[in-house]
């Protein structure tokens, strides 16, 4: 069955900023409606949005939270995806939303992403006969590249990591770094170190702007307690009864104007990407409500292909629209409400995520399966070695070393081969010390295959305060309380309905309670009339300044062109390629653009066609001293009598001696 994206609005109280500059709030928070009024024309009727919920300025993360996320987060639990994520312009609360001001002892300061931390791991302590594997990722878009905020090595080599669209399992960065947690502290922990990796910067509009989209992830495999170490299973049975259920926490950075902003140089040209991702955004939205649209441009950015399944797939999505109340912000704030009305229409279908192929807990029960097969064939061998080893050592040897074919048990064995030789024994098993080298081997192999095996399981959490009946009872009370809230707004929303639907049908008790009845929703109409052309006119003012914004990015990205195809047409004389010019249209037949990466791969021996001859020493110094310039009269010496054709060899000639190098160190 389909669930619409739920969407609700929060609106930030004014800044010091705007409170200075005697800023006037134009926005209204009702039941379930935002209401904005344009500045320019307060006299002409409010535009009005409906919502699943709205909040305004004194709104607490807490309730919003409670209100419409514990479900969501709930069912993850039970094995459904689900993302959250803030969409606005830039400096109006989507990070104080989703990470509030970092986790404090009080969590009056905690943001969405921290309160998740803490309800997961509240319901997995008082969980009954399941056992669960927590994994969490945090990826930052920045300038269209992937990047791995978890990585120790990251922040030194920034390395766009490569999506990969797997097949019953949608679009995944593999490269991407994976913690297994056992508690929400590790979380705290993973977070911060991502959010000290992330990448921000001051604008005239935010001093700590985020300058990348993040997308921390939670992974909640779980299994029941039953199956979580299987013991009697043989190699052709199917390892089953897994669940997965995975959380997206995302949190996008602001839509930019550059007027605004006062962005330049590196925070302009990542407000270009980001604008440019936003924009992708906003046409998958328009395509999935669109009901005669078949293409939706998923592959436009990397942001909407990594939020594709949340975006009419199987995920339950709440979209956070966060606006700010200033007149200053009117376009943007009428921007947000509008694409967030559109998200509300589009139609995801989650199901439960049952065995998936690629879970880790599939692959631990595994492991333990080969694990404890292979140390009762190590006892067994163990008991018969007592009785005939001397007799057929090299025999039974050979037989166990077949048998042991798991990377474990092969490690163990080069890691006593490799003892033997640094003491200097002789690896014979004919001898009386490799007699005893067997059971040696076997006895630390079972050591280091028990560890292992009480390892995996210790990976395993769940039901560790199952016994406390008060947290029980206070988790039953507020997923009751989270129930109850959303089945109010879906009769609120429904009564709406209703009420549109009686007065379509026409329901009238006399001839003069129609009249009065019509009349007044001709009224209606001409008041809707009026707010449509408005809107077209508002349509169209937007239309035109995203031309605008849009013309500024040609004419930034077309001035960098120009520089580059200038800096090449120079350099192009200077390099050669088997005796003739190099030729970067030549170049560009055989190279190939990567859609994903969005970048282009050159052949393979481009690099080496592109370094410079060597350096001809009769050119540059057994010929007379040529000079063209102050510059090199200096380096030089005095200059001697030449023609120009001498000048321009020589002058070449010392070009290539002092640059050598491949072309793209120097250019």
């Amino acid at each position: 069955m389909g669930e619409n994206v739920k969407v609700i609005v929060r609106c930030r109280p004014m800044n010091r900023k705007e409170i200075d500059n005697k800023s006037d709030s134009i926005v209204e928070i009702g039941d379930y409606v935002v209401s904005v009024v344009n500045p320019l024309a307060r006299t002409a009727p409010r535009k009005s949005f409906t919502f699943d919920s709205v909040y305004n300025g004194l709104s607490k993360t807490e309730t919003i939270y409670n209100d419409m996320c514990y479900s969501l987060v709930e069912s993850t639990l039970e094995g459904y995806n689900g993302t959250i994520f803030a969409y606005g312009q830039t400096g109006c609360g989507k990070t104080h939303t989703m990470q509030g001001e970092g986790y404090s002892d009080t969590a009056e300061n905690n943001g969405i992403i921290q309160r998740c931390f803490d309800h997961i791991f509240e319901t997995i302590s008082i969980a009954t006969s399941v056992r669960f594997l927590a994994l969490v990722s945090y990826l930052e878009i920045y300038n269209e590249n992937i990047r791995d905020l978890l990585s120790a090595n990251e922040p030194n080599s920034i390395r766009n990591h490569p999506l990969k669209d797997v097949p019953g399992v949608g679009v995944t960065v593999p490269t991407l770094t994976t913690q297994a947690v056992m508690n929400a502290i590790d979380c705290y922990n993973w977070l911060s170190v991502g959010n000290k990796n992330r990448i921000t910067g001051a604008t005239l509009m935010n001093e700590k702007s985020s300058r990348s989209h993040t997308i921390f992830t939670i992974s909640l495999e779980q299994i029941q307690e039953s199956a979580a170490a299987p013991t009697n299973l043989s190699s052709d049975q199917t390892i089953g009864g897994i669940r997965r259920g995975k959380l997206n926490l995302v949190d996008l950075a602001g839509s930019e104007r550059q007027s605004k902003t006062g962005a330049f140089g590196d925070r302009l040209k990542e407000a270009t990407k980001i604008n440019l991702s936003l924009s992708a955004l906003g046409n998958v939205i328009s395509a999935l409500v669109d009901g005669k649209t078949k293409h939706v441009p998923y592959r436009d950015s990397k942001l909407t292909r990594l939020l594709q399944d949340s975006l009419g797939g199987n995920t339950k999505t709440l979209m956070v629209a966060c606006i700010s109340p200033a007149d200053s912000n009117y376009d943007e704030t009428l921007s947000t409400l509008r694409y967030a009305c559109r998200a509300k229409n589009i139609s995801n279908v989650p199901t439960i995520n049952e065995d998936p192929k690629d879970a880790q807990l599939r692959q631990y029960q595994e492991e333990i399966l080969n694990l404890k097969r292979m140390l009762d064939e190590s006892q067994q061998h163990e008991s018969a070695v007592h009785y005939k080893f001397v007799e057929d050592n090299n025999k039974e040897r050979e037989l166990w070393l077949e048998e042991a074919k798991s990377q474990m048990r092969q490690q163990m064995i080069a890691e006593m081969r490799d003892l033997k030789e640094t003491t200097g024994e002789a690896a014979n098993p004919n001898t009386e010390h490799s007699e005893q080298a067997v059971p040696k081997e076997q006895e630390d192999f079972q050591l280091h295959a028990r560890k292992r095996i009480d390892l995996i399981k210790h990976a395993l959490i769940g039901g560790e305060r199952v016994d406390d009946l008060q947290l029980r009872e206070r988790h039953r009370m507020r997923k009751l309380e989270a129930k109850r809230h959303l089945s109010a707004i879906a009769r609120a929303l429904g009564r709406v309905e209703s009420e549109d639907r009686d007065l379509l049908q026409g329901h009238y008790a006399s001839i003069q309670q129609e009249i009065n009845i019509k009349n007044e929703r001709i009224k209606k109409c001409s008041q809707k009339i009026k707010m449509l052309e408005r809107e077209v006119a508002d349509l169209n003012s937007e239309f035109q300044l995203d031309r605008e914004d849009y013309l500024d990015e040609i004419r930034y990205l077309g001035r960098h062109l120009k520089f580059y195809q200038l800096l090449i047409h120079k350099a192009q004389p200077i390099l050669r390629k088997n005796g003739r010019n190099w030729n970067p249209e030549q170049i560009l037949e055989n190279s190939f653009w990567n859609d994903d990466l969005k970048t282009w791969k050159l052949p393979k021996d481009i690099e080496n066609n592109l370094k410079l001859p060597p350096a001809d020493l009769k050119l540059g110094f057994q010929k007379k001293k040529v000079f063209v310039n102050k510059e090199l009269d200096t380096y030089l010496g005095a200059p001697d009598e030449t023609d120009s054709t001498e000048s321009k060899e020589s002058t070449v000639g010392i070009f290539i001696i002092i640059t050598d190098q491949p072309y793209n160190s120097v250019f």
